[in-house]
């Protein structure tokens, strides 16, 4: 059995223009979309303490005094200490993306 197909329909050349653009910003978008989703693919969504220091340059002491100020929020996994990478990028979004 064949399926019956739809004959194009007219389109005006005002139509043919307003898809083309719309076509236009949905790639531009889709792309945006892309490239923001390798960025964040690229930033693990914790780190411990050693990381945070290596990539801020801070010492451990510096690090434990910003925690102790409450400036970010910590929290252990099998005894191990994480700190959650977006509120390191909230306070130190300069530091934190020259890494």
């Amino acid at each position: 059995m064949q399926k019956n197909q739809a004959p194009n329909p007219q389109i005006s050349e005002d139509t043919r223009f307003i898809l083309n653009e719309v076509e236009k910003k949905f790639l531009k978008l889709e792309s945006i979309i892309k490239s923001e989703s390798r960025i964040h693919a690229a930033i693990p969504e914790t780190l411990q303490p050693s990381e945070v220091c290596s990539r801020l340059g801070w010492s451990r002491s510096k690090f434990e005094q910003f925690k102790r100020d409450g400036l970010f929020r910590t929290f252990k996994i099998g005894g191990k200490v994480y700190v959650y990478t977006s509120d390191l990028m909230a306070l130190f979004p300069k530091d934190f993306h020259s890494n």
